[in-house]
């Protein structure tokens, strides 16, 4: 079914095309609400009483926002981020705040990575170069920039402006170090390269800007950085006092210098806790040590060497705040191994089987055999409460029952913990992603204002799409409904890397035969499968379900979730499911043919 409605999208909007239909709504509304943002940008730039107003450009982002929400990889999306970057760089102009150029820099960043052949990426350069050299006073960052442009854009028509600014800056330096101006630009051009690169890429301070270990008064601090690592994935964890502004970039190996890559994470006005390790060496994965240190005097640098990178991606969480790094390695064999089955593929199978993706069968090595569970909460965080019953206990008391069906069944179960302990939502994906497991399951139990709402619903990381949605994944992650919101856009970028597909099927699945095997005994209401922000979810490299399994503010309810009688049916009932979709799993890898040599 899901092929089917692709295809008749597509067939829509090359009608379009033709001037003889209309193309899909998410199109036609991204168009739309970037077509208002754009007018409101401009309306406002010419308007300085009103543009002083940090309030007027935050409405005026939600316009590019929503586009970017409404079709997260359409056309609009490139332009989309573009203007989100122009937005910040103006309202920045009229703050002067760094953060508001760090926020610009960040989106046009992402033109940049994500679409490259795109004719705006040039200009994000340039306005990078720009943010970097009129406002960050950073003019070596500047330079790199320009030099970007003169590489990758030779036909862009930011060329003129980008050789205009290199040559200018090419005065400044000449003068600055009292060259001879008929230098040869060629070879003035290369040594001002080299130069810039290394003063961009410094690890170690200068003397003049070396700091003593004890923070500097009145920065925020990092106080700590985890590390979980295995031989395809690495995730790291900076844990700060307090929000601050960051900027991460890559340095490439250097053969001349025998380095590897080089994960360069900058924290702006921060100090290192001086019980902190300056260089943590690391034994296992692809990380091989964390190396901090007082880049400037209000500035903290820390500085991942890795032995094989493919991505990575970079985001912020809070209460408390912390920068989260996730580090990928190439996937060996399994592209190559995916090819050879598909090509060999010539049966009909299931629309359902058919909408798992490639990706899917990849990573799984085409079938589940090992399942991560996560009960929620635990520790200082009791999750939902009413009375003395606490959500932490019913989730793990569930979560040691499905675990016994599971492993009965002939999977090997992981935990993410087994006892009354505490575990911060981003430590549960990486131990789930270090130890390669299949399938993550998290279990939760549900809270309400209105006492009689009740029900089953698993949800699945995407961008919520209902108040309800929002409402559950704000108590779930500890944020405000508004944080939620402004999630939305950091979301677009991490679900490049989200088994999203995958996660909506193994939803659907584990909630029909749950509420299928449940309803023999007990009245269940569906509340289907939804889709939500959750950071617990984020950056999972396997197909994940977070599953809500009943109001602890409904008193039936209640009364069902402390039966072992009931979870143990759940637990069934969730067992079913796994087993199900893992089954289309098989499916697909049986009538795609065994591997020939």
């Amino acid at each position: 079914m899901r092929t089917m409605i692709t295809r008749i999208l597509l067939a829509a909007c090359l009608l379009a095309s033709l001037g003889l239909a209309v193309c899909p709504p998410v199109q036609a509304g991204a168009t739309s609400s970037f077509q208002t943002g754009w007018g409101e940008f401009h309306r406002l730039r010419k308007n300085e009483s009103k543009a002083k107003y940090r309030s007027a450009w935050m409405q005026v982002k939600k316009y590019f926002q929503r586009a970017l929400e409404q079709d997260p990889h359409g056309k609009m999306a490139p332009k989309s981020l573009y203007y989100l970057g122009r937005t910040y760089q103006e309202l920045g102009k009229r703050s002067f705040l760094d953060k508001d150029f760090d926020t610009a820099l960040h989106y046009f960043e992402k033109v940049v990575e994500r679409y490259p052949s795109h004719s705006w990426s040039d200009d994000a350069k340039l306005y990078q170069a720009k943010i970097h050299l009129n406002h960050l006073k950073e003019p070596d960052q500047a330079y790199l920039d320009l030099l970007h442009i003169v590489h990758n854009y030779p036909d862009g028509d930011m060329l003129p402006k980008a050789k205009t600014m290199l040559n200018q800056l090419d005065k400044r330096f000449m003068e600055q170090v009292g060259m001879n101006l008929d230098v040869d630009p060629s070879a003035l051009r290369k040594s001002r390269q080299e130069a810039a690169q290394q003063a961009s890429s410094s690890e170690k301070p200068s003397s003049s800007e070396t700091e003593s270990k004890p923070a500097c008064a009145g920065l925020n601090r990092l106080q700590d950085i985890r590390h979980w690592s295995s031989d395809e994935y690495t995730r790291v964890v900076l844990d700060l006092e307090e929000n601050c502004p960051y900027k991460d970039f890559l340095l490439k190996p250097d053969p001349k210098l025998n380095t590897p890559y080089r994960l360069v994470v900058d924290l702006k006005n921060t100090s290192v806790n001086p019980d902190l390790e300056e260089s943590v060496t690391i034994e296992d994965g692809i990380l091989e040590q964390v190396r901090t240190g007082q880049n400037r005097k209000t500035k903290a640098r820390v500085v991942l060497d890795i032995r094989n990178l493919d991505n990575y991606r970079a985001f912020t969480l809070d209460n408390p705040f912390r920068v989260v790094l996730d580090v990928y390695a190439p996937e060996k064999g399994r592209k190559q191994q995916l090819a050879k089955r598909e090509q060999k593929g010539s049966a009909t199978i299931s629309d359902k089987s058919k909408s798992l993706s490639g990706s899917l069968v990849e990573q799984l090595g085409l079938d589940i055999q090992t399942v991560m569970i996560d009960p929620g909460h635990g520790g200082k965080d009791p999750g939902a409460v009413f009375g003395d019953i606490y959500e932490k206990d019913i989730n793990l008391r569930l979560a040691k029952i499905l675990g016994k069906i599971l492993e009965e069944q002939g999977y090997e179960v992981l935990y993410t913990r087994t006892t009354d302990t505490f575990l911060p939502l981003e430590e549960r994906t990486a131990i789930a992603n270090s130890k390669k497991a299949d399938l993550f399951i998290s279990l939760h139990v549900n809270a309400h204002k209105n006492r009689k709402v009740d029900g089953f619903e698993i949800y699945y990381l995407n961008l919520a799409q209902s108040k309800d949605a929002v409402r559950v994944a704000a108590r779930e992650n500890a944020v405000s409904t508004k944080k939620i919101s402004d999630l939305q856009v950091i979301l677009t970028d991490l679900m490049l890397n989200s088994k999203i597909q995958e996660s909506q099927n193994l939803a659907e699945t584990v909630l029909d035969k749950t509420l299928s095997y449940g309803r023999q005994f007990y009245s269940i209401d569906d509340h289907g499968v939804r889709q939500a922000p959750f950071y617990v979810l984020m950056g999972a490299k396997m197909p994940s379900v977070l599953v809500e399994l009943g109001y602890l503010t409904n008193s039936d309810e209640r009364k069902k979730l402390q039966s072992y009688a009931y979870l143990k049916r759940l637990a069934y009932g969730i067992a079913q499911g796994i087993s199900t979709y893992r089954k289309e799993i098989q499916n697909y890898a049986s009538l795609n043919g065994p591997e020939s040599d």
